[in-house]
């Protein structure tokens, strides 16, 4: 299924830009491999002001959008794709071109847009996610309304370009290193060294461990505090029997002994003992 890098430049009078009302100014779009990012052809970009917005959009349409071309023909991939749709709808309706359904716009047509994407490397902010923001520098596409008025072109079709620019390294870095994760598709092993974990290395980056955060292992010249008492068992409490020697005593000096588990921690109740000798006396 062949992908193109996709994006239009409207001229908005208002403050905001509405695609019902926009004057469209370019088109551009590139073929490039959906896998890497990588282009396949050069960019082309139709301009208005080299012949006019009817003939732009009714070339583009009839190539990619018409009613007998297959929505696999033409993938988009890009950034505020809806904006440019929903631009494609209105110059279809004013031009009288073969009506298009948004169900087969929106629905039927596979697209790519990476502006959640975006949103989540601006640390969840919608405000500032633009490819440019990534960029060394930042993109000039707040003047394009400007220079469409000043009649200076040369300027925009500069910016349109330069922007189709960012974008492919913004996707082509985000195909190459996106194993870096640790994220794989299902069948797939992710490209993480499993021999070491995660977490240890975490540690080792962070600095040496606190002093009273717990070792995973007791040096052998260093010395365990002295074990404490053991813990009486039911039994033992019934019976009145002599307290058991002190694991300490059996175990060499600098021995940890075991923690309790949860049943050695658990007291039993009072009529507990006595129930455990009279099913010995029986």
């Amino acid at each position: 299924m062949p992908a193109y890098y996709f994006a239009m430049e409207g001229y908005h009078a208002g403050d905001k830009p509405d695609p019902a009302t926009d004057t469209l100014i370019t088109i551009q779009y590139q073929k490039i491999d959906l896998a890497t990012g990588e282009p396949l052809e050069k960019l082309t970009i139709l301009k208005e002001w080299e012949s006019s917005e009817k003939s732009i959009v009714t070339q583009f349409y009839l190539q990619f959008f018409g009613p007998d071309v297959s929505v696999t023909h033409f993938i988009p991939v890009g950034v505020d794709l809806d904006y440019a749709y929903e631009l494609i709808l209105a110059k279809a309706r004013k031009y009288h071109l073969p009506e298009i359904s948004s169900h087969r716009l929106y629905w039927m047509r596979p697209r790519l847009d990476l502006g959640p994407v975006l949103v989540l490397l601006n640390d969840g902010r919608f405000a500032g996610a633009r490819p440019d923001a990534f960029a060394a520098e930042k993109s000039d596409a707040g003047r394009i309304n400007k220079w469409y008025e000043a009649k200076e072109f040369k300027p925009i079709e500069r910016t349109v370009r330069e922007d189709a620019e960012t974008f492919l390294k913004l996707y082509q870095y985000l195909s190459k290193y996106k194993t870096r994760l640790g994220i794989a598709r299902k069948g797939k092993p992710a490209r993480v060294n499993r021999a070491e974990p995660a977490l240890s290395r975490m540690t080792e980056a962070a600095g040496p461990t606190r002093k009273d955060a717990p070792a995973p292992e007791i040096p052998k010249k260093r010395a365990a505090p002295k074990a404490p008492a053991p813990h009486k068992s039911s039994a033992q409490m019934a019976k009145a029997q002599p307290p058991r020697k002190s694991h300490a005593s059996s175990k060499p000096v600098g021995a940890r002994s075991k923690p309790l588990t949860p049943l050695r921690k658990h007291t039993p109740t009072k009529n507990t003992p006595a129930r455990g000798q009279a099913a010995k006396r029986g």
